[in-house]
């Protein structure tokens, strides 16, 4: 009776999911080919480049962005709804640099090259094949290219409507119009700020045409244009010196990186230096939110909010360390600057912390745990993300729910343990994709959930960790025996009159506790490293219990330590160098016990 009822409701939830889709998916096919009676039907692949096609398409054209606004560019996930839409559509228009130019390549082999055109070979007048070659394309910021930009429009809508080109040819002389009056007006408002005020430090060098155009000077910034912030810790803190030596004014903060690590960093950096950190708008997206519909909208708020911060925040200043040169010394100049020394605390806590339980986890079998939860809290984020709800809380509650779902299923079936982690946190990511592709994407950056940013870690997560780390560690310690002889022989623990049930879910919360509060500071491969490597290393090289947690937190800790000055030094992720020296002693442990046999 009860397999009849469970197998019933699985078929009532499959027949509601399957019904609920097929009737999404009709709605945006409706949706979707509306399109047709406004004759043309054009997609692209940024807002600011729907709003500026849509104003020389005029009323012959229906222009549709794929990128929503508000959302980074890096968590877009193309859905077939969104590939139906670039099949059938008349001309599909991007620009050509980054991940949007993935998006270029896949429309290209969807409409086998019909139709599909890459803006930046139009502005350049030439194609470059290697992306390591194109020039800074973030135009937008230069009325003057984006004119440019128009005039190449043109001929490309001529080509498959030459219906309308008078229009065309109309539409595209007002906007020039407009876009030369925006011109004049940025420059006027540019000309009100002294000399002294005119210096800057940015994320991206996404402002570099502006710059140039109008007469700004940018110190620096922590990243390029072109691929994904990798955090290097020297680069950072260079930066950071370099502005407070200049006087800079403001760090200015895109829009699109709310919730990243990179905008953590310029965070942190402003908070030592005292000046203010300032959002202007990311030239990938528009921001309804803000009054910001249209490009022109675009480059007038940005104007403004460059102007009032230059010419109203205070000039930079910090301590720049002891007057007796203390920091000067090779082993401390690593933690000249506060965000450093909370980022060591933060990483050195973390990674032992976690690899205390991970001992316990690699004898009972459980290292792939560990990927399980790092991955399964994904989820959380996802939802507190949507929810506007703390991220660290969203993260642990979903990994306790993993915890949980891994543990009851183990015990309620014959299937084995990693068979049932692997079904487990495989849904739980596949289930967070689905909704980050159903909603168009978020703030969040994939890159900074796998490698976080010790040197981003806040004065409230470094706080967190401190008391979840110690109070993981106690209760591992005064528990150590309890949780070594059920993890070495569950039965023989049984037979002891081991309540091993109550030892059974209280491991699974010490793994899940440990890895949500490493995965959320240190990041998800480093956190899962040193859930699995140092106790695997020492296990290796252990003959007693006490020798080889010992030995487990004392690798994980000296890993960490190295790992720190490593990615000073050389200028690289703290934690990535952190899990390549714990490999590094892993590797050693492999060749040495191999040679005494």
């Amino acid at each position: 009776m009860k397999r009849t009822t469970l197998a019933l409701a699985i078929v009532v939830v499959v027949i509601i999911i399957v019904s609920s889709s097929i009737t999404l998916a009709t709605l945006r096919y409706s949706q979707n080919n509306n399109h047709g009676e406004r004759g043309l039907y054009i997609i692209v692949t940024v807002p600011p480049l729907a709003d500026v096609v849509g104003r020389v398409a005029g009323d012959r054209a229906v222009v549709e962005s794929l990128i929503k606004p508000g959302v980074n560019l890096a968590t877009y996930e193309l859905t077939p709804a969104d590939s139906e839409r670039i099949a059938d559509a008349h001309l599909f228009l991007y620009v050509g640099y980054g991940y949007e130019a993935v998006l270029g390549a896949y429309a290209d082999g969807i409409k086998n090259g019909v139709g599909v055109v890459r803006m930046l070979d139009k502005v350049l007048e030439k194609r470059i094949e290697n992306a390591a070659e194109i020039p800074n394309p973030y135009f937008w910021l230069d009325p003057t290219k984006v004119e440019k930009l128009v005039q190449k429009i043109v001929p490309i809508l001529i080509e498959i409507d030459p219906s309308g080109a008078e229009e065309y040819g109309i539409n595209a002389k007002r906007y020039i119009e407009e876009l030369q009056q925006l011109d004049e007006w940025i420059k006027a408002r540019i000309s009100t700020l002294q000399p002294s005020e005119r210096k800057l430090v940015s994320v991206r060098n996404t402002m570099q045409y502006f710059a140039d155009r109008y007469g700004l000077e940018i110190v620096g910034y922590v990243t390029g244009y072109a691929g994904t912030y990798e955090p290097q810790t020297r680069s950072v803190i260079e930066l950071f010196e370099t502005a407070v030596a200049e006087g800079v004014p403001v760090f200015f903060v895109e829009y699109e990186e709310a919730a990243t690590t990179l905008r953590e960093v310029i965070e942190t950096l402003a908070e030592k230096a005292g000046v203010d950190v300032v959002e202007f708008l990311y030239i990938e997206s528009l921001a309804p939110d803000y009054g910001v519909n249209t490009y022109i909208d675009m480059m007038k708020k940005n104007t403004e909010v460059i102007v009032s911060s230059l010419s109203t925040s205070p000039k930079a200043s910090a301590s720049r360390g002891s007057d007796d040169g203390i920091f000067d010394n090779p082993i401390l100049r690593p933690f000249k600057y506060e965000f450093m020394q909370r980022g060591a605390i933060t990483l050195i806590l973390a990674i032992v912390a976690a690899s205390l339980v991970g001992s316990f986890a690699v004898i009972r079998g459980w290292a792939i745990f560990a990927d399980a939860l790092a991955h399964g809290s994904i989820i959380g984020l996802v939802a507190a993300y949507l929810m506007s709800f703390d991220f660290f809380l969203g993260a642990l509650t979903a990994g306790l729910v993993v915890a949980i779902i891994v543990s009851s299923v183990e015990r309620r079936t014959k299937l084995r343990t990693d068979v049932i982690i692997a079904v487990t946190f495989t849904t739980m990511l596949a289930l967070a994709i689905a909704i980050l592709s159903y909603i168009g994407g978020a703030t969040l950056s994939i890159e900074d959930i796998l490698f976080a940013d010790v040197t981003a870690v806040s004065t409230e997560m470094m706080t967190r960790t401190i008391i979840l780390s110690t109070a993981i560690t106690v209760f591992a310690l005064l528990f150590g025996r309890v949780l070594l002889i059920y993890t070495v022989d569950p039965l023989g623990a049984n037979a002891l009159g081991m309540r091993t049930g109550a030892v059974h879910y209280g491991l699974l919360l010490l793994l899940a506790f440990a890895t949500v509060s490493a995965f959320m500071t240190i990041g998800a491969i480093p956190a899962i490293a040193a859930l699995i490597i140092p106790p695997a290393t020492a296990f290796l090289t252990s003959k007693r219990p006490t020798e080889f947690i010992a030995k487990s937190m004392a690798i994980a800790g000296s890993s960490a330590v190295a790992g720190l000055y490593i990615s000073y030094y050389v200028g690289t992720n703290a934690g990535a160098a952190a899990v390549l020296v714990s490999a590094a002693l892993f590797a050693s442990a492999v060749v040495y016990r191999s040679l005494k046999k």
